[in-house]
């Protein structure tokens, strides 16, 4: 294990580059699901009490039993590892293959072995995390986590993870700025610019429908039955505030959404401390923003089989209860516009710290 992560950590060959003492933290993340998910697939075949995958229903796997998923996980797992063995291998196409891998490895785990129990997670983690520390915001609510959901949200990571690393891999190492030729300059430049162009739509279409989703909540937790029946508020009850605080979150979610195309998503504000006035990892940007990605669309792809499939009867509520899971059949797009949007911001911030502030001001304000 120490090997693999030691390669890892080789960055592809280039005019620039430079050895890396650690592997970066998405390959050790991925290495980490690979080897963990390998275990319990290999352990589930062997006819131990242990299983890489909780079935649920919907799921784009749900036709298939857990030994055959357990076979899938294992080829999933063993493809991973695979490619990031030869990540660091010299040689365009090696790096392209290995990245390809990679990046199909981590779309199946974080779409399909991942499911919708990832993003349910995510919209209650506030108050899981108050019920943790003694506030109970619900009473009578059970705010534990059940295993299978934990598991869920191991292969968001996981997906997630290999995605990163396969698209570090793919693209290669960065050529900065200050050591590359002008024609290749420019060339990055361009690409900046187009993905400014790309980022403002997706991040338009990426705010627009969690807001869509948190108007329904935020009206039923204000006694207004936008989308639904008197009778399906009732039966909400308490429950009603439970759902505010998801469109709460998916309000916070879509003014975050709005740094990765404004000057404050790059850019420290000049009063934090400390800070202000530093440039924005871009990890601490992209990251987030792909994980939350991949948990809408594995969720939307859960809510379109029900919808779609004629089985809405299995939802709350009543077919004419439209806001109730209309705004759900929009979280695909949603999370592809958000994915679109992290990597046109990722483009953009190429060389960032080889750029002076007025050349960063131009890449942000040109259109």
């Amino acid at each position: 294990m120490e090997t693999l992560l030691t390669v890892l950590g080789q960055a592809q060959p280039s005019a620039t580059h430079r050895p890396r003492s650690r592997p970066p933290v998405a390959a050790t993340v991925a290495a980490l699901w690979a080897v963990l998910q390998l275990g319990l697939a290999l352990g589930h075949l062997a006819g131990l009490d242990v299983t890489p995958w909780a079935g649920t229903d919907p799921s784009v796997l749900s036709a298939l039993s857990t030994s055959t998923v357990a076979v899938l996980v294992a080829a999933l797992s063993g493809m991973s590892l695979a490619g990031l063995a030869a990540g660091h291998r010299r040689g365009r196409r090696s790096a392209r293959v290995a990245g390809g891998m990679l990046l199909a490895t981590g779309l199946v785990v974080a779409l399909a072995l991942a499911d919708v129990r990832s993003l349910t997670l995510l919209g209650y983690l506030p108050m899981v995390l108050l019920h943790y520390i003694g506030v109970e915001p619900f009473a009578g609510q059970d705010m534990t986590i059940p295993a299978p959901v934990l598991l869920s949200l191991t292969h968001s990571v996981g997906g997630v993870a290999l995605l990163l690393t396969g698209l570090a891999v793919f693209t290669g190492s960065r050529v900065r700025g200050s050591t590359a030729s002008g024609k290749d300059r420019e060339e990055a430049e361009r690409r900046r610019i187009a993905a400014l162009r790309v980022g403002h739509w997706a991040v338009g279409v990426a705010v627009a429908v969690p807001l869509v989703y948190a108007s329904t909540r935020v009206a039923w937790a204000l006694g207004i039955p936008l989308g639904v029946s008197d009778e399906f508020l009732v039966m909400l009850g308490d429950a009603k505030f439970a759902g505010l605080g998801l469109g709460l979150f998916g309000i916070l979610g879509s003014l975050l959404t709005l740094g990765l195309v404004q000057r404050w998503g790059e850019v420290f504000w000049s009063w934090v401390p400390r800070i202000g006035g530093r440039a924005v990892p871009v990890s601490l940007a992209v990251v987030p923003a792909l994980f939350v990605a991949m948990a809408v669309i594995s969720a939307g792809i859960s809510f379109a089989v029900i919808i779609l499939g004629g089985e809405i009867d299995r939802l709350p509520g009543e077919p004419v209860d439209w806001g109730a899971w209309a705004p759900e059949l929009l979280w695909v797009p949603w999370g592809l516009a958000l994915g679109v949007a992290a990597l046109a911001y990722r483009v953009r911030r190429e060389g960032w710290d080889d750029a002076g502030p007025e050349k960063r001001a131009q890449r942000h304000t040109t259109k």
